[in-house]
């Protein structure tokens, strides 16, 4: 199932701190971050498969950032940092976890905490639309390794007839609005690094037993030089719906405290 736009750039959270790690991106995967063997989604290759129902996110457990884009910062601002990798392009992701290969907000049963914003990214998987070898169009493809795959089953991915199920459209539409997106997060990161607003940024957390914690390997926006940008620019960028962008990413830097919490919460499960 092909479509025209470019696509999915590979955004992968690492990091590198003193006692534990902040999110990174020193060094670009094969695939996408939690994508293991995407391969086109076909009927004459998938006209039995299916997906399993009730899917959990144990996929994501492992990932102490995940990528977000512009049009979830509002919401993702409530609940997590926003901050931005150091490798580029320094696209933005929420730090879910203080320690590499943690993700504070998927429990033990493999579900994401209650109440908490789970990021499209972790919603779009197993699919996601990857560029064909010609580069010329995006094929919606599904990650076979992703342990969501079954034979048979109501959740198919084509009918009886060969035609892309209910489902399948479905993923493919989710696909298409989550690459319009990523592009609009592309332009506007563009627009920070242009007027050289991410700084390299770092936090000390202090844990219950006054052991301290310092998170570093990202970037933030430097809030002195955003307010110093020229007016031209400042009325650019709110003809472009930019600044509540800006703002909700200011705001999320007081979630921290946040993070720490629910580590701790999801250390008393194990």
């Amino acid at each position: 199932m092909a479509r025209k736009p470019k696509g999915d750039k590979k955004a992968k959270p690492a990091a590198k701190a003193e006692e534990t790690t902040a999110p990174d991106a020193q060094q670009a995967p094969r695939f996408p971050l939690f994508y293991k063997a995407p391969r086109p989604v076909e009927a004459t290759r998938h006209a039995k498969s299916g997906l399993i129902e009730n899917m959990d996110v144990g996929f994501a457990s492992d990932a102490n950032a995940i990528p977000v884009n512009v049009v979830e910062f509002a919401v993702a601002a409530r609940h997590y940092p926003i901050v931005f990798s150091t490798a580029e392009p320094s696209l933005p992701v929420v730090v879910t976890g203080l320690r590499t290969g943690t993700n504070a907000f998927v429990g033990t049963d493999s579900s994401w905490a209650r109440g908490f914003y789970v990021p499209a990214y972790v919603r779009r998987y197993p699919f996601i639309l990857m560029e064909n070898t010609e580069k010329e169009q995006f094929i919606l493809c599904v990650d076979e390794e992703s342990g969501a795959m079954t034979d048979g089953g109501e959740r198919q991915l084509f009918n009886e007839e060969g035609k892309p199920s209910e489902l399948t459209d479905r993923a493919l539409e989710f696909c298409r609005a989550y690459h319009g997106q990523y592009e609009a997060t592309r332009q506007f990161v563009a627009a920070l690094n242009e007027h050289e607003l991410l700084t390299d940024n770092s936090t000390e957390i202090r844990l219950a037993d006054d052991r301290k914690i310092q998170m570093q390997g990202y970037k933030v926006i430097d809030r002195e030089k955003f307010d110093k940008l020229p007016d031209d620019v400042f009325l650019e960028w709110r003809k472009k719906n930019w600044l509540p962008v800006v703002y909700s990413h200011l705001v999320s830097l007081s979630n921290w405290p946040s993070v720490l919490q629910r580590a701790a919460d999801r250390a008393m499960e194990d």
